[in-house]
């Protein structure tokens, strides 16, 4: 059934306030989905993807839900035994986590902190409980905090 209109006018306005409700729609609905889609995408041909790991969990907690429901660090410790030294876990809304107990990984992650970054949200976290101290300073800003008080054993 087509619209019939009693002049062009009105068949204009209607097609204004459609035009102007898809625009809208796709302005708040876009951004989102499109962050979930190349998330989605990223995670299909991440390299992450061939570590052992619990599967996908929650869509929305991961496996969240379950680490801190248990007793702290036990999950971890049952997943390092299932599974081995390096596992991955999916955090909130399916970012993934790398978990690792082989000291070699810890020590060329720490030392190369440019490139492995701590979350936001755990940076975040324990810049409260502990302070914003030289433990969360990363990459360039941390060897400028360090170099002067380590300068005299250059000399």
């Amino acid at each position: 059934m087509a619209f019939q209109y009693s002049s062009a006018e009105e068949a204009l306005c209607f097609l204004t306030w459609k035009r102007l409700f898809t625009v809208t729609v796709l302005a708040v609905l876009g951004p989102p989905l499109l962050k979930l889609a190349r998330r989605i995408i990223r995670s299909r041909f991440s390299p992450l993807r061939v570590i052992p790991g619990p599967g996908n969990g929650h869509i929305v907690f991961g496996h969240m839900k379950k680490i801190r429901t248990r007793k702290q660090g036990l999950w971890h410790e049952e997943m390092i035994q299932r599974y081995g030294h390096v596992i991955k876990y999916k955090a909130y809304f399916g970012v993934d986590r790398v978990y690792t107990t082989d000291t070699k990984a810890v020590n060329y992650v720490l030392n190369h902190s440019m490139v492995y970054r701590k979350p936001d949200q755990t940076r975040f976290m324990l810049s409260r409980i502990l302070g914003d101290g030289l433990l969360f300073v990363e990459g360039k800003v941390q060897a400028s905090f360090i170099h002067p008080v380590f300068s005299h054993l250059l000399d």
